[in-house]
């Protein structure tokens, strides 16, 4: 190979590369959050269906019982909980003159990397749409008991993150969510009513709370 062979192939590995690493930043962006680095939601749905036949496989797998045994545990699927998360205080945030869209950017991605750190192996985190404050998650094999303790824990983390960070945003900017169980063997249209579902309580407790804020901040004003 002479010195112009070696130049030209040189000069088409550089090409391919550079068109391979453009094409895997398409992806990556269509499918993830630039922001928090979360994946969006993108067919979240049919997600949650492989997670949880997953989740069950791995059970089976694991389990040293016989085949009747097997069917059986197949036909009773544990519970599994789909999660709506909406950011409190974010417009409150971006619209404040001493905080902004920066402070409400670096808030919106304390929350996801909370969700995400403390997230369990088969669990899913996604940001519902760019430039949104709500996530959905996936809490797999847990009851709606375990999923809104886990989630309550991870407020109050949030909440501890905020009041260090930004001490002037404590008490103005939280999470409120709702969750609701799904199965396997629902369809993903199924799954998409129970993430409805989930929304509504969601909005609902997003709704007592602020109510439970105005009244606490009434009875600080009259004593």
């Amino acid at each position: 190979m002479n010195l112009i062979e070696f130049l030209a192939f040189v000069f088409l590995f550089l090409v391919v590369w550079i068109q391979y690493s453009t094409i895997k930043d398409l992806k990556n962006e269509l499918t993830h959050d630039p922001l928090t680095g979360l994946r969006i939601m993108r067919h979240f749905e049919k997600k949650c269906i492989d997670v949880m036949d997953s989740v069950e496989r791995k059970r089976e797998a694991s389990s040293a019982a016989s085949q009747e045994e097997h069917t059986a545990h197949r036909s009773h699927t544990h519970s599994h909980c789909v999660a709506f998360v909406d950011l409190d205080g974010l417009q409150w945030t971006n619209n404040h003159a001493d905080f902004g869209y920066f402070v409400g950017d670096r808030i919106l991605v304390a929350l996801a990397n909370i969700l995400n750190r403390w997230k369990r192996q088969d669990d899913l985190v996604v940001r519902r749409s760019k430039g949104g404050d709500e996530f959905l998650l996936l809490f797999a094999a847990s009851s709606p008991e375990e999923a809104e303790r886990l989630l309550l824990e991870n407020r109050r983390r949030f909440e501890t993150v905020i009041a260090k960070r930004f001490p002037g945003l404590a008490g103005n900017v939280s999470f409120s969510f709702g969750v609701r169980e799904i199965r396997l063997g629902q369809t993903e249209d199924e799954i998409a009513q129970a993430i409805e579902a989930s929304s509504k309580v969601m909005h609902r407790f997003k709704t007592e709370r602020k109510m439970d804020r105005r009244v606490s901040s009434l009875k600080e004003e009259v004593s």
